[in-house]
């Protein structure tokens, strides 16, 4: 649902107009303290952008009634852009300011003519028409930010907004009424409860469609440049469209949809591997040059008991599938859970339902935890292809990736520290002269292992084995890996002192360049197999 600030702003200086020019204030004055009001209304519900534009454009519209002269919706809008990019400039980079800008200028746009549209093909009434252009206008101008910023597309917005967004101006009049009243509380009450019920229809309205079957559609996030092209190709739309160039007109506005809707990408030559920062988990997303995605692991928290559900699964929802989202991400060929623990399975549902996935890789141990039972029968209800890889597999993609795995070996570890971990999926990815190695949370007992088996270890990045604790990282297995990169992925003030100092120690003596998601944020390799490069980010966007 969509309310615009200038209908609350309006609102208020349609009110405060009248009861000026009921008392018989002449209208230079009227428009004066209207104007007045309407900045001490937007100040005094926090003076955000919106409203400060909002104000603005009203300010300037009852200027130019208080002169007599005509008022040019353009030249207002206009005015409010200058003047919000004079006064705040870091304002013209933020969502709100986009948002509250397409909105107005959508409906300045395209309003009229879709009114005339319906006039001419429908018999509607002219204030349902009314209606139904402005909610039509104002999806027309915002759905593409919406894709970008929030990640859907609300199919039944346009419902919502008809049905709701009239309500808004007779609940504020209402409600000031019944402030004016509070002295009276018998009317009050009864203002009050009238209020009520219109409220109660806003709120049951958005329930109702929320709960609509594909209420709302995942999108992915166009580039900026297409979303500037949609909007520079509706202008021209409607330019042609108002000329009676009407063959045109549809094809180009239709040729912005798509530009949002499927954007064009460019091709990156390069393998990217990030390591997202999932707190006290793991998450590694890599995107080879082909656009082929692997996931490995999809962050978490361990849980505490077993039940009904998990808070596991919330960081999947809030962090790896909105980041996936806005990578362009649409299937995932395979996702490797290096172990069931809830700290690395608990997104693997929620990705599961998000996208579509080729295999699922998994180790193959029994858990009971909700995350890891729920990821299987989400899998199985996928459809999803479950393989367990053990040491000597091989994985690779037709654009030069190979993943082999040197870990579990058979028969399991047992009897271990903590047998689940050691048994985690282990391999060593290969791009070119590039190698990565990855081995979930293994402990000194697999990496033992590795070393008597005689594997090759030496890799260009390690990926530090559970959250840097010191039960793993030997110095003997850092003498064999001997990374120029170390990446742990491990949360702030962690309960169990991750990484620990004996680990990052040895990471130091072997000349490791250290980097920690609760330090750095996220953490992207990116390589074209022959040089490599590191970089961070405070976010995963």
């Amino acid at each position: 649902m969509l309310v615009t600030a200038g209908l609350h702003l309006g609102v208020v200086a349609a009110l405060t107009l009248l009861f000026l020019r009921f008392l018989s204030a002449s209208r230079v004055a009227a428009c004066a303290l209207t104007i007045g009001a309407i900045w001490f209304y937007a100040v005094f519900s926090g003076l955000h952008l919106p409203a400060m534009r909002a104000a603005t454009m009203i300010s300037f519209a009852l200027t130019a009634y208080a002169c007599g002269r005509a008022t040019r919706a353009w030249n207002i809008f206009g005015a409010a852009l200058l003047a919000i990019a004079f006064f705040d400039p870091l304002a013209i980079g933020n969502a709100s300011f986009a948002l509250s800008f397409s909105c107005v200028g959508a409906i300045v746009l395209c309003a009229d003519s879709i009114d005339n549209g319906l006039q001419r093909y429908a018999e509607i009434p002219a204030r349902l028409r009314e209606i139904f252009a402005l909610t039509l206008a104002t999806q027309i101008g915002t759905w593409p930010l919406t894709a970008s910023i929030f990640l859907l597309f609300a199919p039944y917005a346009i419902v919502a907004n008809a049905a709701v967004v009239p309500c808004v101006g007779a609940t504020m009049m209402l409600g000031a009424l019944q402030l004016t009243l509070a002295s009276i509380p018998p009317l009050a009450q009864a203002v009050a409860n009238l209020n009520g019920w219109i409220l109660a229809w806003i709120v049951a309205t958005v329930h109702t469609l929320a709960t609509l079957p594909d209420s709302t559609v995942a999108a992915m996030p166009p580039p900026p440049w297409t979303i500037a092209a949609y909007d520079l190709l509706l202008v021209a739309a409607v330019f042609l469209w108002k000329r009676s160039a009407r063959d045109f007109a549809p094809a180009l506005f239709i040729l912005g949809v798509l530009l949002v809707a499927w954007p064009p990408r460019i091709p990156d030559h390069r393998l990217q591997i990030t390591v997202l920062d999932v707190g006290q988990a793991d998450a590694i997303v890599i995107r080879t040059p082909r656009g082929h995605t692997l996931l490995v692991d999809a962050g978490g928290r361990l849980e505490q008991g077993h039940g009904s559900e998990s808070t596991a699964e919330a960081v999947g929802e809030r962090i790896v599938v909105p980041f996936l989202r806005r990578q362009g991400v649409r299937t995932i060929d395979a996702l490797l859970l290096s172990h069931p623990h809830g700290d690395h399975a608990g997104g693997v549902a929620p990705v599961l339902r998000a996208l579509p996935t080729g295999e699922f890789a998994d180790s193959g141990q029994r858990y009971n935890g909700f995350a890891y039972n729920d990821a299987l029968q989400v899998a199985g209800t996928q459809h999803t292809p479950i393989v367990y890889p053990r040491a000597g597999a091989v994985l690779r993609t037709d654009d030069g990736l190979t993943l082999r795995f040197i870990g579990p070996s058979l028969p399991l570890l047992t009897h271990t520290r903590n047998d689940i971990n050691n048994n985690s999926l282990a391999f060593i990815l290969q791009y070119g002269g590039f190698r990565m190695l990855f081995t979930g949370d293994a402990g000194a007992e697999a990496e033992q292992r590795f070393l008597s088996e005689g594997i090759d270890l030496h890799a260009d990045v390690l990926k530090v084995g559970h959250h840097g604790s010191a039960y793993s990282s030997t110095p003997a297995f850092m003498s064999a890996v001997h990374p120029a990169y170390a990446i742990i992925s491990v949360g702030r003030h962690n309960l169990f002192g991750h990484p620990a100092p004996t680990t990052l120690e040895s990471l130091q003596r072997f000349g490791a360049h250290i980097y920690r998601t609760d330090e750095n944020g996220a953490v992207t390799v990116t390589t074209d197999g022959r040089a490599t490069s590191v970089m961070v980010s405070l976010s995963n966007n």
